[in-house]
């Protein structure tokens, strides 16, 4: 299966954006997706919008957008909402709606993403053999998941990626920054997922063709 779709995987929700209107939110989630992301991820979460039909609205308009520029769309646990706005994947963390009940509730062509925090937890998901791809970390202290696990470190997900004996692709997630993705590239994950460096960027675009050299250069 292709997984380039991992390289550059953007996630947000309005919530990560404070201080504006939801109309400049999605103007720069716009210039993100033009500037070259891989993937993006809906996470709505509290301090965002918490009215179901604005959530759906939402998430309707940046799914549109997102097939505007030819990007796999993921919605963050909620799979009704995932159903509704007819996305691409479903991602679930450790503490959301159980891995088997997404599994037999979503079709066969949408794609299923699960977080993994620790050792246990990826001895865990290799039983699944529904799952597309699992999401590591966080791999650095970050500010933009208030329930985030401890750090990992380089060790730590290097000790986790140990255990993946289904080989199923993984994204790093956590804090990252450019500096930090030769390192992680080296690790042998298949991309990385960010919010705030990609939210907080003055040139989105030179941001991704930064990204795309660093992931793509042989001697990284």
């Amino acid at each position: 299966m292709q997984t380039n779709y991992l390289e550059r995987y953007f996630i947000s929700g309005s919530q990560d954006l404070p201080g504006h209107t939801l109309t400049q939110y999605i103007a720069q989630v716009e210039r993100i997706m033009a500037a070259g992301i891989t993937a993006y991820q809906f996470r709505e979460k509290t301090g965002g919008l918490t009215q179901a039909a604005s959530r759906l609205a939402l998430a309707q308009t940046l799914k549109e957008m997102a097939r505007h520029y030819h990007i796999p769309f993921f919605v963050d646990d909620d799979v009704a909402l995932a159903l509704a706005v007819g996305a691409d994947g479903i991602h679930v963390g450790q503490t959301d709606m159980p891995i088997t009940e997404v599994i037999a509730s979503v079709p066969a062509e949408m794609l299923i993403g699960l977080s993994v925090r620790t050792v246990a937890e990826m001895r865990a998901a290799q039983q699944y053999t529904r799952i597309d791809y699992l999401g590591v970390g966080p791999v650095y202290p970050t500010i933009t998941k208030k329930d985030a696990a401890m750090a990992q470190g380089i060790s730590g997900l290097q000790a986790i990626l140990a255990v993946n004996e289904q080989h199923f692709p993984v994204v790093a997630i956590g804090g990252i920054t450019l500096a930090q993705l030769a390192t992680l590239k080296a690790t042998g994950v298949q991309g990385v997922a960010f919010v705030s460096m990609a939210l907080q960027a003055d040139q989105p675009v030179s941001l991704m063709q930064e990204m795309e050299q660093i992931w793509h250069d042989d001697n990284a």
